[in-house]
C-alpha cells in the first residue's frame, strides 16, 4: 500500500472513531443474539446494540416497576457503514439484565457495536456455582466477540482488528483477564480474609465456600484473547488477586475508572493499586459519583417498592448530582478511551 492510501486509511478510520468519541450521530437499535459458549457446554444469550439510521418508535428496554429503560429501535437495520466492535460485561456474579442498557445505548449512538453476554444468572443459593464464573465469563465474552463476528448481518458492519472490551465490577475483572491478567490462586484464596475488600465473601460465608479448595491450575490459566485491543474496567473486583507478573506484562492499553473520588470507593472495589502494577493503564476517577451510578436510574416509586419488600433502596441514591448526569460523564470518558485507544491502532 502508497504512503498516500495509508494517511488517507488512517485519516478515514480517525474521522469515524473520532466522531464516535465526541457526539451521538445515531439512533441504537437493538436485538437478541445467541452464542455457543464451549467453556460451559451450552449456548448462552446476547444483546447487541448497535447504531442504526432507521426511523420508528423506540421501545424502553430494560423498563420495570423500579428502573427506568433505555429507548431503541428492536431489530433495526445496523447503520451504514464499519463500527469497532466492544464486548461488555456489566455487574457480578447476580446482577440482573440490561443494567448496562444506558452505556450500551450511550456507545452505540456514538458509532459501536456493543455485544452484551448474559450469562447463567446464580441465585442466592449458588455461592459454590461462582468461583467457576471467574474463568466461565472471559471465555462469554471471548464467545460473545466470535458470536459478532459470525452474525450476516453484523460482520458486514464491524471493523476487524478494532475490538476491546468494556467491563464493570466483575464485568470489568473479566476484561482485565480478557486482556492477560490471571489470577494469583493463594491471592484469590485469601480475598476473604478482610471481607470488606471482596464484594462476594459474606455470601460465600453463608454458601460454605472454601476458597482454599479451589481449582488453581484452572484458576490460574491465561485466558487471554489477543482479538482485543484496548480494555476499559470500571470498579474491577479481585483487584489485589492477580499475579503481579501477569498485570506487567499486560501490552494493550487499558483505563482503569473508579466511581467516586479518592476516600469514597468502598476498598473492594478501590483500583488505585492498578497505577503502579499495570504500566499500560490510566487510572481517573469520577467525583460525585458511587458504584450505584453504574447502573439504570431508578423510576420514582422505585425506592419505596424497594422498602415495601424488605429491601436496601440504596441502589437507587444519586449522591450529589443526578444519575442521569453522572451516566453523561462515564459515557464520554469511556468513548475517550475507546477512541484514544483504537484510534492509535494500525
Amino acid at each position: 500500500m502508497s504512503r498516500g492510501l495509508v494517511w488517507t486509511a488512517a485519516f478515514l478510520f480517525h474521522a469515524i472513531v473520532g466522531t464516535a468519541a465526541a457526539v451521538p450521530e445515531h439512533g441504537v437499535g437493538v436485538r437478541s443474539l445467541t452464542a455457543a459458549a464451549p467453556a460451559r457446554g451450552q449456548s448462552i444469550g446476547l444483546t447487541v446494540w448497535y447504531p442504526t439510521d432507521a426511523k420508528g418508535s423506540s421501545e424502553m428496554v430494560g423498563e420495570s416497576r423500579i428502573f427506568k429503560g433505555t429507548p431503541a429501535l428492536w431489530n433495526a437495520p445496523p447503520a451504514d457503514g464499519r463500527y469497532p466492535v466492544i464486548v461488555m460485561a456489566h455487574g457480578g456474579f447476580r446482577a440482573a439484565p440490561y443494567h448496562e442498557a444506558w452505556i450500551a445505548a450511550a456507545l452505540a449512538a456514538r458509532g459501536y457495536v456493543i455485544g452484551v453476554m448474559r450469562p447463567p444468572a446464580l441465585g442466592p443459593k449458588d455461592a459454590r456455582k461462582a468461583v467457576p464464573e471467574l474463568w466461565l465469563r472471559p471465555a462469554d465474552l471471548s464467545a460473545t466477540l466470535t458470536a459478532i463476528e459470525n452474525d450476516p448481518d453484523l460482520a458486514p458492519r464491524i471493523m476487524t482488528g478494532k475490538a476491546a472490551v468494556v467491563g464493570f465490577f466483575l464485568g470489568g475483572t473479566s476484561a482485565l483477564v480478557l486482556a492477560g491478567a490471571r489470577f494469583d490462586p493463594d491471592r484469590y484464596a485469601r480475598s476473604c480474609d478482610r471481607p470488606e475488600a471482596a464484594v462476594d465473601c459474606a455470601w460465600f460465608a453463608r454458601g460454605g465456600v472454601d476458597l482454599m479448595a479451589i481449582n488453581a491450575a484452572t484458576l490460574s490459566r491465561s485466558y487471554r484473547d489477543e482479538r482485543i485491543k484496548a480494555v476499559v474496567a470500571v470498579d474491577p473486583e479481585l483487584s489485589t488477586s492477580f499475579a503481579p507478573e501477569s498485570l506487567a506484562g499486560i501490552e494493550v492499553p487499558v483505563d482503569i475508572i473508579n466511581l467516586g473520588s479518592p476516600g469514597t470507593i468502598p476498598p473492594a472495589l478501590d483500583a488505585s493499586g492498578f497505577r503502579t502494577l499495570l504500566p499500560t493503564s490510566r487510572y481517573d476517577t469520577v467525583p460525585d459519583a458511587t458504584s450505584f451510578s453504574a447502573f439504570n436510574p431508578c423510576t420514582p416509586d422505585g425506592p419505596a417498592l424497594l422498602r415495601d419488600d424488605g429491601d436496601d433502596d440504596a441502589i437507587c441514591r444519586n449522591g450529589n448530582r443526578p444519575r442521569e448526569e453522572v451516566h453523561h460523564e462515564i459515557a464520554a470518558r469511556i468513548a475517550d478511551a475507546l477512541h484514544r485507544n483504537l484510534s492509535a491502532l494500525p
